[in-house]
């Protein structure tokens, strides 16, 4: 089965923008997956492990 997507959104600082849109380019990632890893590791980081990491 698809996994279900959702749309989230916000702004930041122009220069952060073009430094993630940088970074994706170089690193040969979509926004969309690099936005994912950030908020996967940020919840983590939080204390709110996400399903994904096998402790929920």
């Amino acid at each position: 089965m698809a996994k279900e997507i959702r749309e989230i959104r916000g702004r930041v600082p122009k220069d952060l923008k073009i430094a993630f849109e940088v970074a994706c380019v170089r690193m040969e990632l979509t926004q969309a997956v690099a936005l994912e890893e950030a908020i996967k590791d940020w919840l983590i980081k939080k204390g709110f492990p996400t399903s994904d990491d096998g402790k929920q």
